[in-house]
């Protein structure tokens, strides 16, 4: 993928958010139904799209045989996919989505791109998510461990 599909939603992302924020009208509450919306949407992706339907699957196995690799997701898949839902979606939980999305792609570029060293307050998401990528079925939450929990798909450092 190339430096701009790669990077492109890190400047978008806040783009759309402010916007969001300041000409649409977007509510606090709202806000944070979105990123409630978007942190069981993340973990819904990535257990279920990433790891078992075969299209994704692939795409998802090159991420966890080159985790420093620029895959995932293209800036330009992302903004079609909230411009469509920019139609029927209202303008405060679009936010959250939005702002939930900026955090997850902020967190893993974080945790395969930057050099973390214990003590940080990303290195046990860091630690967390390494887990992952060695081959347990579980974690599969970057932003927070919430859904795994819940669902039992937690597990702890060993």
């Amino acid at each position: 993928m190339s430096r701009l599909a790669y990077y492109a939603d890190f400047i978008t992302m806040p783009a759309l958010i402010l916007a969001l924020l300041v000409a649409g009208g977007a509510s606090l509450p709202g806000l944070l139904a979105g990123l409630v919306a978007w942190s069981l949407a993340e973990y819904v992706i990535h257990r279920v799209l990433f790891h078992r339907l075969p299209f994704f699957k692939a795409a998802h196995d090159l991420h966890h045989a080159r985790p420093s690799g620029r895959t995932g997701v293209t800036s330009w898949h992302s903004l079609a996919i909230f411009g469509g839902l920019f139609l029927v979606v209202p303008a405060g939980i679009l936010a959250g989505l939005a702002l939930g999305y900026l955090a997850y792609i902020t967190a893993h570029h974080a945790v395969h791109h930057w050099r973390i060293a214990p003590g940080h307050p990303l290195y046990a998401l860091k630690m967390r998510h390494a887990m992952h990528h060695r081959g347990d079925e579980a974690n599969f939450g970057v932003v927070t461990t919430a859904w795994d929990r819940l669902l039992g798909t937690y597990r702890p450092q060993r």
